[in-house]
């Protein structure tokens, strides 16, 4: 496992001399254009099909259960008229529909407990679903209820637990939910907040007990959770973004196998942090203790968007602007190009599937973002499932 009694000095020499070796190769499992919904009732897809935003929904996140089935988040940056920000692919002849999940109810934008705008969720071994929702339908500050963390049970197809966060947890002008990371072995959830809604940023980690329906806000606005000052990236000869910077803090996030350190990254900056996360459990430790406990394990070579580990304790980062993904290898401490694509464009989120394969999206949300996006015939297509087999187990496996 990489965990932080690795000396300094060997970690340090491994990550500064990276082997770029590609082993495995991705294959596509699912591609669109444009995002086709599956939808049933009459009202929400008419208001869809006559929004200003039909068919430029952007696809962020996928995750697989122990079927093998696949699901898609599509948070409302856009518009409210989105059908579902939740959803399961669904096959109609050849193509992959977006049917919502767990029910067009649950999606519905006028259902004040219903989902908003859903970026990260997870899968965990039991297939219990953690469903981080954001809130902020296109933008707008959260009313209360808005960001909330959803845990459902797929099997059973019911919701167990729901948690909705405080305006000290997660800002209701501010906050940016982002992503999160499941022990199973405690009952914890490890969350990044970008804080993306307020400049300077607010970013931020929250530390969630699924036992006692309690959380807490760590590493508010500080360095180790905001943009980097004066980081910039490209990708391919594309400026990001091309009306200025972009400024995205904490993102990326993934758990050891042994659950024993919390990894993440800030989106517009190219370090990795640690936490041990004995720390981050116990919710009477100081803010101040954390802080000087944060361990920066090494500057990267790309700034990342999506991480995940497997269960023999390696750790895998998108490579924003290189168009794959990265290995820290978690015995040796180097790191590796575990993917490379060129039309792997913003490879956003990972997951795992029961087959041991690894899945990626790429969504080139950088055109989106910038209003470019082809929605009719792009050069390559704007969003796909990558699929990378044989690399391994999640590290939620027992």
């Amino acid at each position: 496992m990489l965990k932080r009694n690795v000396t300094t000095l060997a970690l340090t020499v491994a990550l500064t001399s990276p082997v770029w070796a590609q082993d495995h190769q991705p294959e596509v499992v699912a591609e669109w254009n444009s995002l086709p919904y599956a939808v049933k009732d009459e009202a929400t897809r008419t208001a869809w099909e006559q929004s200003a935003i039909f068919g430029k929904a952007l696809m962020q996140g996928a995750k697989v259960d122990s079927a093998g089935n696949i699901y898609v988040s599509t948070a409302r940056w856009g518009g409210p008229e989105i059908p579902s920000t939740l959803s399961k692919l669904v096959k109609n002849g050849e193509t992959w529909e977006l049917e919502a999940y767990p029910s067009e109810e649950m999606n519905a934008i006028g259902n004040a407990a219903g989902l908003k705008a859903v970026l990260g969720f997870e899968i965990d071994r039991n297939d219990v679903m953690w469903i981080l929702d954001q809130g902020h339908v296109a933008g707008a500050p959260n009313q209360p209820g808005d960001a909330k963390l959803v845990l459902w049970d797929i099997k059973a197809n019911k919701e167990v637990q729901r948690y909705d966060f405080s305006a000290e947890e997660a800002d209701p002008a501010c906050s940016f939910l982002n992503d999160v990371a499941v022990d199973n072995d405690t009952g914890f959830g490890y969350i990044t907040d970008s804080g993306i809604f307020c400049n300077p940023l607010h970013g931020g980690l929250i530390v969630y007990d699924s036992n006692t329906g309690t959380a807490r806000r760590i590493l508010d606005q500080s360095k180790f959770t905001n943009n980097e000052p004066n980081f910039f990236f490209n990708i391919d000869d594309r400026t990001v973004l091309k009306g200025g910077g972009m400024l995205t803090g904490a993102d990326g996030i993934a758990l050891s196998a042994d659950k024993d350190t919390l990894y993440w990254t800030n989106l517009t900056g190219n370090t990795l942090y640690s936490l041990d996360t004995d720390l981050l459990r116990d919710f009477e430790v100081s803010e101040t203790v954390l802080e000087n406990a944060v361990d920066v394990v090494t500057s990267l070579p790309s700034n990342t968007d999506g991480m995940t580990a497997d269960s023999e304790g390696n750790v895998y980062l998108t490579a924003l602007s290189l168009d794959g993904l990265m290995k820290l290898d978690g015995k040796t401490g180097q790191l590796s190009r575990f993917v490379h694509h060129p039309e792997m464009n913003w490879p956003d989120t990972l997951a795992w599937g029961p087959e041991g394969a690894l899945y990626v999206v790429s969504n080139h949300l950088h055109v989106w973002v910038d209003g470019d996006m082809n929605f009719e015939d792009p050069a390559i297509p704007n969003f796909r499932i990558w699929k990378i087999p044989g690399v391994g187990q999640s590290y939620t496996a027992e």
